[in-house]
């Protein structure tokens, strides 16, 4: 097997999920990718003529194949309501017994949000057709009001009573899908509760991860409050945090929605302070530690797949630390994603995951670039520069598929606020690390923190109300995006090979 051979195989695996995505009339997936198969036949016989070192012809059938199959598998992981799924009962009034299995949050509402793993369900209408508890499964969404909430944990045994309901999918383009959010967890009814019962559980809150998380965010709210939350949420990412809506909006109307999702930037400075941390030790301990380290920090952010995809990149090189051998950073990245893909292929939809993986091929290949062009300018400068517009770039047509919306000022806004990022961040890794041992202490550390967040904050508040900070273009088709990133990718390899003639 050519050493494109594995790379051809990964990318019709990728192509034969994207596939999912094209509907032809009333045929549903994978009818599509049996084109793929079709593609791999041809060029099994055609581009080993046109490529003499590339792919064998089989490798190219092969491709071909498990694209297809690729398309049957992403198919056959779509969520779908069990026999018993609580959703059979809605619409009504019912009560519902389960478990906990998430802390709960603020909705936009302003009411409490959890989800419930549903172990039964009682009729409450006055025209209910049983009267006693009968068996139900399947994951729920609950709201209730905020007080309700104060005392829940995961792991909890409870009985909430309420308005059972089936999610409404969006009418109009553009718009938030709840029926499909909800798809995307593994639900598919939410109930409206009025109240909540704890029912009797001997058992004593079970240690876990989000008693941890719990405890930093404690720790560095204790005295900055909401500027707490917000570092926190720098640090382990929005989606652990329950982060105020109107900060969280105004960081994504800026163009600043990467700094509250843990991904490549918040792996690099665990692996950071780990490493300099045990600097004095062998090569594999450092590895096992950072290995370790980024173990907890995946757990801590929820299994978000954008930490997962920069956490297992981040394992390669602790593995290339250990083996004493160089990684290759494309080969890894592809590696990763593939791997994702592998374990959860829904998440080729997944706006994190693609805007992950996209930024960072970007900075890969296109930041050091793009600084040597910018050798105009000093240094420190160029840097701050060529990182945000290659992220920029590289992550652009996927910001107008799903958005439509141009982000006027985000390379401005990102260069200004990188050394503030950075500063936070850093400060807050260290405060979290503090307040595991010693929670008062970590909150002194976080503490000094408030005058560069203030600053942030000003800062994403100002560009917000500059005219012009958004311009709303339209989504653009899928095919638009593909021939975007064709012609990213012929560029990229246009450079690289006119650098090595230079």
């Amino acid at each position: 097997m050519t050493s494109w051979g594995p790379i051809v195989i990964c990318c019709g695996y990728i192509l034969g999920l994207m596939s999912t995505g094209i509907e032809l009339g009333q045929f549903h997936q994978p009818i599509a990718s049996y084109g793929l198969v079709i593609v791999g036949l041809g060029c099994s016989f055609w581009m080993p003529k046109q490529w003499r070192l590339g792919p064998t012809g089989r490798q190219w059938l092969l491709a071909g194949i498990i694209a297809s199959v690729g398309a049957v598998y992403c198919l056959w992981r779509i969520p779908q309501p069990a026999v018993d799924d609580v959703s059979r009962y809605a619409p009504g009034s019912y009560s519902a017994y389960g478990e906990v299995i998430s802390l709960p949050q603020v909705n936009r509402s302003g009411k409490g949000k959890f989800w419930l793993d549903t172990h039964g369900v009682q009729n409450r209408g006055k025209d209910a057709a049983f009267i006693s508890r009968q068996p139900a499964s399947g994951k729920l969404y609950v709201t209730v009001p905020i007080e309700q909430t104060e005392n829940l944990y995961p792991g909890q045994v409870v009985k909430v009573t309420g308005r059972l309901y089936e999610p409404s999918a969006s009418q109009q383009p553009g718009e938030f899908d709840f029926k499909a959010y909800l798809a995307k967890q593994g639900s598919f009814a939410g109930l409206s509760a009025k109240y909540i019962d704890e029912l009797p559980n001997t058992e004593q809150p079970q240690p876990g991860l989000w008693q941890v998380r719990q405890r930093i965010v404690k720790a560095q709210g204790r005295w900055l409050g909401d500027k707490g939350t917000l570092i926190s949420a720098m640090v382990l990412g929005r989606q652990a945090v329950d982060l105020p809506y109107d900060l969280s909006d105004a960081f994504i109307q800026a163009g600043l929605a990467h700094t509250l999702a843990a991904s490549g930037f918040h792996v690099a400075l665990v692996l950071g302070l780990v490493l300099s941390l045990l600097n004095w030790q062998p090569a594999r301990t450092k590895a096992m530690g950072g290995s370790l380290a980024l173990l907890i920090y995946v757990g801590l952010t929820g299994l978000q797949p954008s930490v997962m995809r920069a956490a297992l990149m981040g394992f390669g090189a602790m593995l290339g630390m250990a083996l004493e051998r160089k990684v290759k950073p494309l080969s890894c990245l592809g590696l990763a994603a593939f791997l994702l893909l592998v374990w959860n292929p829904r998440w080729i939809w997944d706006i994190g995951f693609q805007l992950s993986v996209m930024a960072t091929l970007g900075l890969m290949v296109m930041a050091t670039a793009l600084a040597k062009r910018l050798d105009w300018m000093p240094g420190a400068i160029a840097t701050l520069l060529s990182v945000p517009i290659a992220a920029y770039l590289w992550t652009l047509p996927l910001q107008l598929y799903h958005f439509g919306v141009l982000p006027s000022y985000s390379i401005i806004l990102n260069t200004i606020v990188t050394p503030l990022i950075t500063l936070v961040s850093l400060g807050g890794f260290i405060s979290a690390m503090v307040s595991l041992i010693w929670p008062l202490a970590g909150s002194a550390i976080a503490w000094p923190l408030a005058i560069p967040v203030q600053i942030l904050i000003t800062l994403v508040h100002c560009f917000n109300q500059l005219p012009g900070n958004q311009l709303p273009v339209g989504n653009i088709p899928a095919w638009l995006v593909v021939i975007s990133y064709s012609f990213y990718g012929i560029i990229t390899i246009w450079l690289a090979r006119r650098s090595r003639t230079v």
